[in-house]
């Protein structure tokens, strides 16, 4: 079975209904019908909170956050491991530290990264990327 991982970006293009959700949906279908194990980096999955409590106030985001486990997403608890090469990515790339817990995720459970966020341009030679 394919793995794919889904970074903040693709997560909160589906929430929003902004260009990318419809294939975030298909992803999420596909997933659940098993052909694909999809995940998300726990610390993505803050960027995706914090971000909707910005947007949206705080009790419709945690309302959206016990929502979530409704996905057929895996959450992936940030190992030690995960942890030193994100910082290891972080100090080699320019791209922001959350994309980089999304990148050594990815690399550590072999999976795709789903994203449409331009910075992933810069990595696309370290994994491969699922754009939408």
């Amino acid at each position: 079975m394919n793995k794919i991982l889904f970074d903040s970006y693709a997560i909160l293009c589906f929430y929003q209904d902004e260009k990318g959700a419809d294939e975030v949906e298909r992803l999420l279908i596909t997933s659940r019908q098993g052909e694909y194990r999809a995940f998300i980096s726990e610390i993505n999955l803050g960027e995706v909170h914090y971000k909707t409590v910005r947007r949206m106030g705080l009790d419709a985001a945690r309302e959206q956050l016990e929502q979530f486990s409704e996905l057929p997403i895996e959450c992936v608890h940030p190992s030690s491991d995960i942890i030193v090469s994100a910082s290891e990515l972080k100090a080699e790339h320019a791209i922001s530290y959350a994309d980089c817990f999304a990148l050594a995720t990815a690399l550590k459970i072999h999976s795709s990264i789903v994203t449409g966020d331009p910075e992933f341009h810069k990595v696309k030679h370290l994994v491969e990327i699922m754009w939408i």
